[in-house]
């Protein structure tokens, strides 16, 4: 293999001191990549939400949407993909809750349970929050709740579900009642 001559100026070899001798050495050795240790791994954290504990005895409905493409807050689709997305988490959220006969509530909390994929990285829930706010509007379309306003809906908080294995995270809904004749439960 013959070494390759590179000719920089005298200009360049002011500004770059000692350039001429690292262009004919040729390139520094690689520096040993970094092992993390599995002990420290942020993934092994893991904690799956304990629906049982946190529901109790709460009337409530668990809707799963349809394995699809959910809309991530760290992803920057193109508007066209992105309005279509979020068109058919809302219709599937409408369908399901149609389909589940989900009476109107005057006042709920709606809990989005999002279950990764098998995988080893981190995991934010959170990051889902543009699919769980299109699923709320679904729910309105449905007619569940009259508006999806802080009166009515309490929180959209997400919960990190079981590891799935499948093409895409997938994304549940739980509606829990809290109105009047719940306030007690």
């Amino acid at each position: 293999m013959r070494p390759v001559a590179f000719r920089i100026s005298a200009k360049e070899a002011a500004r770059y001191p000692g350039l001429r001798a690292r262009l004919k050495t040729g390139p520094s050795p690689k520096k040993p990549a970094k092992v993390r240790s599995k002990a420290n791994s942020s993934a092994a954290t893991y904690v799956e939400w304990d629906a049982a504990r946190e529901i109790g005895a709460a009337r409530h409905w668990v809707l799963d949407l349809p394995d699809t493409e959910l809309l991530n807050a760290n992803d920057r689709p193109h508007w066209t993909k992105r309005r279509q997305l979020t068109a058919d988490i809302r219709g599937a959220a409408a369908v399901l809750a149609r389909q589940q006969r989900v009476p109107r509530l005057t006042r709920a909390r709606v809990i989005y349970v999002v279950k990764p994929k098998m995988r080893t990285r981190v995991f934010d829930p959170s990051n889902w929050a543009l699919s769980a706010k299109a699923a709320v509007d679904g729910l309105q379309d449905a007619g569940v709740f009259e508006d999806d306003n802080a009166a009515v809906v309490t929180g959209v908080d997400p919960r990190a579900g079981e590891r799935q294995n499948g093409a895409n995270i997938r994304m549940s809904l739980v509606i829990i009642d809290q109105g009047e004749e719940n306030a007690g439960a």
